[in-house]
């Protein structure tokens, strides 16, 4: 079934690197339809709703609000409300977010609980977590930002399989959860407990057979612990590390250096992807310049700076991804990059790259570029180069012009992002070259997130558009646009309150959700094919976005 084309869904800008989508956003009257018609066809409920036993997925947002995600339900009694203790829920995934008040108490009750989300809870507090072990069916678990330690407890989750720390303010990873048998994908920035293990001890927390697939991440200090049980995940294919500010001296970069090449050799008898992201914080990167052995790794990401741009990252071999950020690489440097003739995506981020330049010939498979950057002035790039590239993004909110950009040299290109903040005459510009081109690009706009930590990168979302200046007929526009909007929802509502409640079994295979970074994530840590763990989480009960199965 196609919508996007019929303008019921649109295109989100979370895309894997090699163009797919991820996801895609419903727009807000018929996210509206689609949630009315799952709930009246039984696929999903309120915790407010009485019959709220019989349903498998349950959602609980604002209980102190008494409203269900702005609709006009029926049920509106609070979560807690006519709840007997002899009850049994059948629900196998359960979405908090908003203020979770009295409904921490119940949560545990649900004994067949396979995924359990409260990542976007407002007052989750560390003793709400005191009986999760009693939900051992658990395979999904997110946090939120209120959480500060994790109950030891959480061994006895034998079936867990995604642990999802991003959001938490959790600093240090108890060591049981390294034990946890079949747990695969473990997300957050944490390190070890200072418990001086040895090594001997390290490995008896290790299952038999680990089969951790995702580790993202863990922090790099004088603890080497995480940096020597790496040797012994043999499944791993996905690894973040940050390397401590302070603590990453002299005594741990070897450590660093040596799990970073046992990684990647162990990819040299895959073909699969296998990604490897480095943050070298205030330490300098050139202790990879020790690895001469050829490595494989599809995916690389550096951030942090160097002083020459490592043979390792040249000579990888199947790398068809690469990051690079704030480095401070300049010309030479940045053409050896051309060696890696493989590469299907480039991403970037620096000062200054007016001493960049792709001559015809180089990046013969690149697909997709993006530059980031503060000074207005792009890298050259002569005609014949890049004959592949489909997307091109260019994101400086100074940029005034083309800056010497020629699209036209890129017959296969479909696409141009620009930062949202560009000027208005910029806009018209690249819009101009658009239509001159003979495949016509969209040209699209990313808005600016800055990062709510000093140390990470920065982000971009899409936008509508360009954000206009105050009193521009764009603006106009737009206030225009969402009156009609309004009125058209409430003239769907209208319809909805006067329509027969008849099923539908072709609606009954959507999932009204909003997957978290985690489900996109994991797809591309196992061949392409999202673990089961991550097929739950994009069932929880969220906003905005939908999947269909």
């Amino acid at each position: 079934m196609t919508t996007s084309g019929n303008s019921l869904t649109g295109i989100s800008s979370d895309r894997s690197n090699n163009t797919k989508v991820k996801t895609c956003k419903t727009h807000g009257i018929m996210h509206e339809f689609m949630l009315h018609k799952s709930m009246s066809d039984n696929f999903i409920t309120s915790l407010r709703d009485q019959n709220r036993s019989k349903f498998r997925h349950l959602f609980i947002q604002n209980p102190a609000s008494g409203s269900t995600l702005g609709l006009n339900h029926q049920h509106t009694s609070t979560a807690s409300d006519n709840v007997s203790g002899s009850e049994k829920f059948r629900a196998r995934s359960l979405t908090i977010f908003g203020n979770v008040e009295e409904s921490a108490s119940e949560f545990c009750r649900f004994e067949l609980l396979r995924v359990l989300d409260l990542q976007e809870c407002n007052d989750l507090e560390d003793g709400h977590l005191k009986d999760i072990h009693k939900l051992w069916h658990l395979k999904y678990v997110s946090l939120g930002g209120t959480i500060n330690n994790l109950p030891r407890n959480i061994e006895k989750l034998h079936c867990l399989e995604t642990l999802d720390l991003r959001k938490t303010k959790i600093d240090i990873l108890p060591y049981e959860v390294i034990g946890l048998p079949h747990l695969a994908h473990l997300l957050g920035k944490f390190k070890l407990g200072k418990k001086d293990l040895k090594m001997s001890e390290l490995e008896k927390l290790l299952p038999k057979k680990c089969k951790l697939k995702t580790l993202a991440g863990f922090v790099a200090d004088e603890n080497a612990g995480f940096l020597q049980l790496m040797a012994h995940m043999n499944e791993l294919k996905k690894v973040k590390i940050w390397c401590e500010p302070t603590g990453a001296d002299s005594k741990s970069l070897p450590h660093i250096s040596k799990a970073v090449q046992k990684f990647a050799q162990d990819g040299m008898d895959t073909t699969g992807v296998r990604s490897l992201s480095l943050d070298f914080g205030n330490s300098m990167g050139d202790f990879l310049g020790s690895i001469q052995e050829y490595c494989y790794l599809s995916s690389l990401k550096l951030r942090g700076r160097l002083s020459v741009l490592p043979q390792f990252v040249t000579s990888l071999c199947g790398l068809t991804e690469l990051c690079l950020s704030s480095t401070n690489l300049v010309g030479n440097d940045l053409s050896n990059l051309s060696k890696l003739r493989y590469l299907l995506y480039l991403k970037l981020v620096e000062a200054d790259l007016r001493s960049f330049v792709i001559k015809n010939g180089d990046f013969p498979s690149l697909r997709r570029l993006c530059l980031v950057v503060h000074s207005p002035v792009l890298p050259t790039i002569g005609k014949g180069a890049l004959p592949y590239l489909v997307s091109l993004q260019l994101l400086c909110k100074d940029l005034a012009d083309l800056s010497g950009i020629k699209i036209e040299y890129h017959d296969c290109l479909e696409e141009v992002a620009l930062d949202s903040m560009v000027s208005t005459k910029a806009v018209e510009m690249w819009e101009t070259a658009a239509k001159k081109h003979p495949k016509r690009p969209k040209v699209l706009f990313l808005k600016r997130i800055d990062p709510s930590e000093a140390q990470s990168s920065v982000k971009y979302v899409a936008a509508d558009g360009p954000i206009p200046t105050k009193g521009s007929s764009i603006e106009f526009s737009q206030v225009q646009l969402t009156q009609n909007m309004l009125q058209n929802e409430c003239i769907i509502r209208s319809v909805q309150s006067s329509s027969v409640n008849k099923p539908n079994s072709a609606l009954k295979k959507i999932i009204v959700s909003e997957p978290h970074q985690t489900a996109s994530e994991l797809s591309s840590a196992g061949n392409g094919a999202m673990p089961p763990s991550a097929s739950y989480a994009a069932a929880s009960v969220q906003h905005n976005f939908f999947i269909f199965s």
